[in-house]
This record gives structure tokens, sequence and C-alpha cells, in this order.
């Protein structure tokens, strides 16, 4: 049998016809698509939990936003304090600064 299928040979043969329902391993290509599959799925799945409870999210409790602001409120002025005091570089400081957004 020859290595080099022709591209209207994919997604041909039995394990295709069940997919991505059978048992175990099929050809390559099937197998890669099933992981595939899976990858996009657990994607979405975690692309909806973050819009729902990540920073800003429909359900994310807003304690947690208002400490987030507060916590990088402290470390901004923290950050300013020691940029005036001379202890950070300009870079570092432009580095950190960027980095609390």
């Amino acid at each position: 049998m020859s290595m080099h299928l022709p591209l209207a040979a994919l997604g041909q043969g039995p394990f295709w016809d069940t997919w991505p329902f059978t048992p175990g391993y099929g050809d390559t290509v099937s197998t890669l698509a099933k992981f595939v599959l899976v990858a996009v799925i657990l994607g979405l799945i975690l692309l909806f939990l973050r819009l729902l409870f990540g920073p800003k999210g429909v359900f994310r409790d807003k304690e947690l936003e208002r400490e987030a602001e507060e916590m990088r409120r402290k470390e901004l002025e923290e950050l300013e304090r020691a940029y005036a005091a001379g202890e950070l570089s300009e870079l570092d400081y432009i580095y950190r600064k960027k980095r609390l957004g």
C-alpha cells in the first residue's frame, strides 16, 4: 500500500463513520482531528468562563474588583515613591509602571 494517499481519501473509512465517538484511535488523521476537536471545545469553555468570571466579568464579585484596584493604586504609589527617592532607574520605573497597567 502506498504511503501517499490522495487528498480525497482523507476522512474516508470505518473510523470516520461515527467520528468523534469511536472507541480508541483510528488512523492518524482522525486521531489528530479528535485532539483538535477536544482542544477547540476546551478553549471555548475557558474563553466563556473568562468572559463571565474574569476581569470585569458579568458574574465577577465587585469586591474583588475594588480590592484589585486598591492594590494596584498602592503599588503605583510605592513605585512613584521609590523612583522619586532614586531607588529605581528610569528604565526599571517605566517597565514596572507599564506592568501595573
